[in-house]
């Protein structure tokens, strides 16, 4: 999830979306672009401390959406990757549904 000034309400809505799946096999990989709004790296860091499936990379140099990215994915340890945005929010069984879908087509490589 690449993250730039995003205001504090959205970030902590899309982190909280993750962390309330169903689904608990999971790793949020984020990358801060190089936020000059001070609430982010709070944020980013109050929210690494308490669950160790969140993985955060603050990038010194803004690269934007595209370096970001590339930074978050560089932190991805699983098999299967899917980008949200810093304002998105999942529904608490969407990576329930992708899961059950891998285990039913076990051959799928997209």
């Amino acid at each position: 999830m690449p993250v730039y000034n995003t205001d504090e309400v959205w970030l902590r809505r899309a982190i909280e979306s993750v962390r309330r799946q169903l689904y608990a096999n999971w790793e949020l990989c984020i990358a801060d672009d190089c936020s000059t709004a001070p609430h982010v790296r709070e944020v980013l860091e109050e929210f690494s401390r308490k669950d160790q499936r969140l993985k955060v990379v603050f990038r010194r140099v803004n690269g934007h959406i595209s370096a970001a990215s590339n930074s978050a994915l560089q932190l991805a340890t699983g098999e299967f990757v899917a980008l949200l945005d810093h304002d998105d929010e999942l529904t608490e069984h969407a990576l329930y549904m992708v899961a059950e879908e891998l285990n039913a087509f076990p051959e799928a490589e997209l």
